[in-house]
C-alpha cells in the first residue's frame, strides 16, 4: 500500500514536464489560396528534424517541441521548394504559422524564384521583398514597379549586392535593376510577390556585364533560360 501511494503522488510532479512543450502548426496552399493537402512537410532544429504531412484540409502540426530556432522546408511535387527560417519557439508556446503560399513549377523559367520566407512581427500586414544580385555588386539601381506598370520606389544594392523593399502591401511587383558597366535588366513582369506578414527572399539576379562598355541591349548576345530547381 505505501508503494502504490508513493507512485500516485508522483503524478502531479510528472505531469506539468508534459505540458511545457511547444507546438508549431499552419497550412499550405498554392498561390490562389487552395489548401495543399497530403504534402510532406519538414520541420528542423539545427539538431533534430521533424516530419509530418498537411492534412485533408492542408493543415500540418509538430507537436513536443522544445524551445529553439527552428526551420520549416516544404518540397511538393509539382511546386517550387520553399524554406521559412527563423521560427523562434519559447516554452510551452503554441505557435501558429500563416498561410504558407507555394508557386507552382514551371520547368523552365527566365523569372525570379523565392527561395525562402521569414516570418515578420505578429499581426504584421504588411510584407517584405529581399534579393541581391550576383556577382556581389555595390550601388546597383533596383526599381520596385506597381500594378499601374509605373515605379514606386527605389533603391540601391549594398556592398554585398543584397537589397530589400519594406512596408508593401500585399500584392505582386516588377523589380528592374541598371548599373553602368552591365546590361539592364529591366521588369517585364510583375515576378515578385509580397505576402502579408512575411518576408519573401528571391534567388539571386545574375548580371551580365558589357563588352568593351558597350551596353546597347540589341547587342546582347542570347542567354541560355535557367531552370527551375
Amino acid at each position: 500500500m505505501r508503494i502504490t501511494l508513493a507512485a500516485i503522488s508522483l503524478l502531479p510532479i510528472l505531469a506539468p514536464a508534459q505540458d511545457a512543450t511547444a507546438s508549431i502548426s499552419g497550412g499550405l496552399t498554392d498561390v490562389t489560396g487552395a489548401y495543399i493537402t497530403n504534402a510532406p512537410v519538414e520541420l528542423d532544429s539545427g539538431t533534430r528534424k521533424y516530419e509530418s504531412r498537411t492534412s485533408k484540409n492542408g493543415i500540418y502540426e509538430f507537436s513536443n517541441l522544445p524551445p529553439g530556432d527552428y526551420t520549416l522546408t516544404f518540397r511538393v511535387i509539382g511546386f517550387l521548394p520553399l524554406i521559412v527560417t527563423s521560427i523562434m519557439v519559447s516554452e510551452r508556446e503554441q505557435v501558429r504559422i500563416p498561410d504558407v503560399p507555394l508557386e507552382v513549377a514551371h520547368g523552365l523559367c527566365p523569372r525570379p524564384i523565392a527561395r525562402g520566407q521569414i516570418l515578420l512581427a505578429p499581426g504584421s500586414t504588411f510584407g517584405r521583398l529581399t534579393g541581391s544580385v550576383v556577382p556581389p555588386t555595390a550601388d546597383v539601381d533596383v526599381t520596385l514597379v506597381c500594378r499601374t506598370f509605373s515605379a514606386c520606389r527605389s533603391t540601391k544594392t549594398d556592398s554585398s549586392g543584397g537589397f530589400s523593399f519594406d512596408m508593401l502591401s500585399p500584392g505582386v511587383y516588377g523589380v528592374g535593376f541598371g548599373r553602368d558597366g552591365f546590361y539592364p535588366e529591366n521588369a517585364s513582369g510583375y515576378a515578385y510577390t509580397a505576402y502579408a506578414g512575411w518576408e519573401s527572399i528571391y534567388a539571386p539576379m545574375v548580371l551580365e556585364k558589357c563588352p568593351n562598355g558597350n551596353c546597347d541591349p540589341k547587342l546582347r548576345p542570347p542567354r541560355p533560360v535557367a531552370v527551375c530547381e
